[in-house]
């Protein structure tokens, strides 16, 4: 009875958490280094390989860094079939060991959702990462971006001026150019062509900076009223 007692007047242990996994860590470090120089095709080799790792271990935190990682990279190889594929993985994957799915995660699949002409979906996703601001403000702030984007192409002024009101703010070069990039839609939404222009080009200087060129190509087509270019 008095074990009994015990017992009731204490919780349990949580398990400790698995020991690090040298290979895992070095795949994933190498996977994050090939992205950062622009090589996509070995990051998602490497990133695939970590994650193999993650799941034998069952070690739910790296499952999901290094899931993230993998989409990312087949996202930028312009693979968004195998990046949703991923996500839902790993998304699943999470589900079923009672851990929480980061925004990233969920930014990733609605970023490939999009590229993959599905905006219903794609807006769903990224309704989930906005709700989620105070887990991650820049996976939120980017998820306002794309919603931005799918209401411009829907002409839905409303959405598009929520998701400008959540970017105005905005301080660093990546998300100034998110901000301008939606005033230029907005103001070729209400046919001032002259204050479009001029805001596509002052996006298109911000992502030339940053690197992004992606991101350049889409502001200069909308600039000259062209189709836009998906993120």
């Amino acid at each position: 009875m008095a074990l009994l007692v015990a017992a009731c007047g204490s919780a349990p242990e949580a398990p400790a958490p698995p020991p690090p996994d040298e290979a895992l860590g070095r795949a994933a470090r190498a996977g994050r280094l090939a992205l950062e120089v622009e090589r996509p095709a070995d990051a998602a080799r490497l990133y695939g390989v970590a994650l193999a790792r993650a799941r034998e271990r069952d070690d739910a935190a790296a499952i999901a860094d290094t899931g993230i990682g993998l989409a990312v990279a087949e996202l930028t190889r312009g693979q968004a079939s195998a990046a949703l594929r991923t996500t839902r993985e790993v998304r699943a994957e999470l589900v079923r060991r009672g851990a929480s799915v980061p925004a990233t995660l969920v930014l990733a699949e609605a970023l490939a959702l999009y590229r993959l002409g599905d905006k219903v979906q794609a807006d769903a996703a990224a309704v989930l990462v906005t709700r989620q601001a105070t887990e991650d403000a820049d996976a939120a702030r980017r998820a306002w971006f794309l919603r931005g984007l799918i209401a411009a192409d829907r002409g839905d002024g409303t959405t598009l001026g929520e998701a400008r009101t959540a970017l105005a703010d905005a301080t660093t070069r990546g998300f100034r150019g998110d901000a301008r990039e939606l005033d230029a839609a907005a103001a070729l939404q209400l046919g001032d062509m002259a204050a479009a222009r001029r805001l596509a080009q002052e996006t298109a200087t911000l992502r030339r900076e940053g690197l992004d060129y992606r991101g350049v190509s889409r502001a200069l087509a909308l600039c000259h009223h062209g189709p836009h270019d998906r993120p």
